[in-house]
């Protein structure tokens, strides 16, 4: 005689179930970690790398060369780390607050070769290091690179009159599509039909959170599915 899978309304629970539920359980609990890690890993080695020059630097003015690298690293990163706050605390303090950022604006700036690739990662770090992220008006999803494949992008700013008469569209919305994980270090600024922009139920700081993720750590509000699993997204009008 086989018995009910459910007795006295206790579910029997099979072997091969409760170790589908712990595999889940599991993922579900180191993915986040595991992202976590491998994005801290991209900082220190970007830090690592951006220092090496002046470990060699350090060496060769103190003949510190006996020492680890990791040490003389270390160092070399804690004297940047009070050169920048020592900087912010006397740009702060000035009595002419912001006078000391638009100087070295604009001597930098008028340096042949320099000036444009300053000035572009001056602009996206004040656009990502806003705390209100005033800069970036709404979270959109548009089709890229291929139809039916979306991807994160922001509102930026109303797309200029000439655009829209070049392209023969009515009306259309300017994003900047940032690169995953470091949205810092490059993206695509598109202008796109109205129509071919879908609105997304998310906050700006979930839209970077996701991308500097790479889509994993994304909030799901009052425990629902993440925007866009629901269902198809919603056209923008």
């Amino acid at each position: 005689m086989r018995l009910s899978p459910e007795v006295d309304g206790i579910e029997r629970v099979s072997p091969r179930q409760r170790l589908r539920s712990a595999f889940l359980t599991g993922f579900a609990v180191t993915i986040p970690l595991i992202v976590t890690l491998l994005v801290l890993g991209f900082i220190v080695n970007f830090l690592t790398s951006t220092v090496n020059p002046f470990v060699g630097l350090v060496n060769a003015t103190f003949g510190t060369e006996q020492l680890p690298e990791y040490v003389i690293e270390g160092f070399v990163l804690a004297v940047a780390l009070v050169s920048i706050l020592f900087v912010g605390l006397v740009a702060e303090l000035s009595p002419a607050n912001g006078t000391i950022d638009r100087t070295v604006t604009q001597v930098v700036t008028r340096i042949p070769g320099v000036g444009s690739l300053y000035r572009s990662v001056d602009e996206m770090s004040e656009l990502l290091l806003n705390s209100d992220t005033e800069s970036f008006q709404e979270v959109k999803l548009v089709e890229f690179p291929d139809r039916d494949s979306y991807a994160v992008a922001f509102v930026t700013a109303d797309t200029p009159e000439v655009i829209e008469i070049a392209t023969e569209n009515d009306s259309m919305t300017t994003l900047y599509l940032p690169m995953a994980p470091n949205p810092v270090m490059g993206g695509h600024v598109i202008h796109v039909p109205d129509e071919r922009v879908c609105d997304v139920d998310m906050t700006v700081e979930e839209g970077l959170q996701s991308i500097v993720t790479s889509g994993v750590a994304v909030e799901e509000p009052d425990g629902s599915a993440p925007p866009g699993t629901a269902g198809a997204p919603t056209r923008g009008e």
